[in-house]
């Protein structure tokens, strides 16, 4: 199977052959603007898409640098020259053959870096499992790789399901700390966009008014991404011809599995939270896609933890917790005494 990274090279390459051939017959394109194209994971297509708005003259290419492709260092590169401007994502070296995004860096001078947006205060409780003795792969639960740091530490520290239904509380949150995380996650982020050469503490407080930005700790929403493809945009010198995004607006990443805000947790931020879990639905045409409710999810987690390896439930966060005793039987604690008050979250 071919990946997208290749059905972009081959369809790059089949226009510019079909468009010398129609220039003979005085055929003319309908993008006379700039040729851009956008390399990246799966935040890339909504800086492509907002790029097109920027500018509706221009040609933008999307490539999705997710899954491993045919195509080599080589070939990406020849293709990605024939643009005026490339906008690049890091990606690694296993998604091309042959090299990463510095390599495509140090091949051309048309490209310009920009970081993946991470953001992790609304949904502090998200970890992915990462089987370490499988090459890192991301264990898979009721939301793919998005899972609960308490639910894994629930199933365990030995709770039942309604016990841990009821660790999903304030005096829990409060104790792992899931209400002091803004000012860390909103450092790391600046920190991260000052390494491609952006300021977005302006942008960040203007998201932040707005209310909760991330449908995940790697999923912004769609405005998120426009305003940094308009930073982009700046930065190479590029002429903005329309501004107004919100008219216009794609939410790509909403077809993606969404993380809940916790009520507590969004309580402390002056937003909605609450506990229901979306799962992923790419093909919206065949059907309108599944929700969970907290103990459904804790259900589906507890199913793929009693069939995974110790090796595939294991966090540093969660081992922390249980590596430390007295922490761990407080939690626990917490748990039961939660679930005998009857403090247990509701939908």
């Amino acid at each position: 199977m071919i990946s997208q990274i290749d059905k972009q090279i081959i369809r790059t390459w089949s226009a510019a052959l079909l468009g010398s051939r129609l220039a003979g017959f005085g055929a003319r394109q309908a993008a006379n603007g700039p040729r851009i194209a956008v390399i990246g994971n799966c935040q890339s297509y909504g800086v492509a898409y907002a790029m097109k708005l920027l500018d509706p003259t221009a040609r933008v290419d999307h490539y999705s640098a997710v899954a491993k492709s045919h195509a080599n260092i080589g070939l990406l590169a020849k293709t990605l020259a024939t643009y005026d401007r490339v906008f690049s994502q890091d990606f690694p070296a296993n998604i091309v053959k042959g090299g990463d995004s510095r390599e495509l860096l140090r091949r051309l001078n048309n490209v310009t870096l920009f970081p993946t947006i991470s953001f992790a205060a609304f949904q502090p409780d998200l970890v992915y499992l990462l089987d370490a003795d499988r090459g890192n792969k991301a264990l898979a639960g009721p939301l793919r790789p998005y899972h609960s740091a308490l639910a894994v530490f629930a199933f365990r520290a030995g709770l039942s399901l309604d016990e841990a239904n009821a660790l999903f509380n304030r005096d829990a949150f409060e104790a792992v700390g899931y209400f002091d995380v803004w000012n860390a996650a909103a450092r790391e982020f600046l920190d991260n966009a000052k390494r491609y050469d952006l300021d977005l503490s302006s942008d960040l407080m203007n998201w932040s008014r707005r209310g909760v930005f991330m449908y995940s700790i790697v999923h912004p929403k769609s405005y998120v991404l426009a305003d940094i493809a308009r930073r982009l945009f700046v930065k190479a010198g590029l002429s903005i011809r329309n501004d107004n995004f919100d008219d216009y607006a794609i939410d790509d990443l909403s077809r993606a599995e969404i993380f809940p805000v916790y009520p507590e947790i969004a309580e402390l931020f002056g937003v909605r939270g609450g506990y229901l879990f979306k799962r992923g639905n790419f093909h919206i045409s065949d059907g309108v896609g599944e929700f969970l409710t907290l103990p459904q999810y804790l259900s589906g987690c507890y199913e793929v933890y009693k069939r995974a390896r110790p090796s595939q439930i294991s966090h540093p966060r969660v081992d922390g917790w249980l590596e430390d005793e007295a922490f761990s039987r407080q939690l626990v604690a917490l748990a039961r005494a939660n679930r005998a008050a009857g403090a247990t979250p509701v939908l």
